[in-house]
């Protein structure tokens, strides 16, 4: 399972184009929205506090708020796109190990992405710093 995960974080970042990252962005909003209905688990929480940044990165970035690399976006956009989808390789809706391997995409994808997003984490932080005052 792990080296199929791996591929499709790979393709995936190689072939996203600009309309796949405006879906992921647009499906992932409304997947976050649903499952903050529902109610994240305390074992998910910190993961799920990244799965948040990620997104709003992925928002500011494309509102043109604030830069990164595409291969940041791409890995973001490809991992959104998983989450969302509730058919992956574990189907979301089995107990227990639903979400097995939407944790390892996100943990995949932050391994990828640790300085820029550790970097906008920062701005964002100076962001509402700026906006408090």
């Amino acid at each position: 399972m792990r080296r199929r995960l791996v591929r499709i974080f790979d393709r995936g970042r190689e072939t996203i184009d600009q309309e796949g990252i405006r879906s992921a962005l647009h499906r992932a909003g409304r997947t976050i929205g649903e499952l903050e209905r529902k109610g994240i688990p305390d074992v998910l929480r910190k993961i799920w506090e990244d799965v948040r940044d990620m997104y709003a990165l992925l928002r500011d970035s494309l509102a043109g708020r604030y830069s990164v690399p595409f291969r940041t976006i791409a890995a973001i956009a490809v991992t959104l796109l998983y989450l969302a989808n509730p058919l992956d390789l574990i189907p979301d809706f089995i107990p227990g190990v639903g979400y097995i391997d939407d944790v390892f995409i996100v943990t995949l994808c932050l391994r990828f992405i640790a300085t820029d997003l550790q970097a906008y984490r920062r701005w964002r932080s100076k962001q509402e710093g700026a906006e408090g005052s």
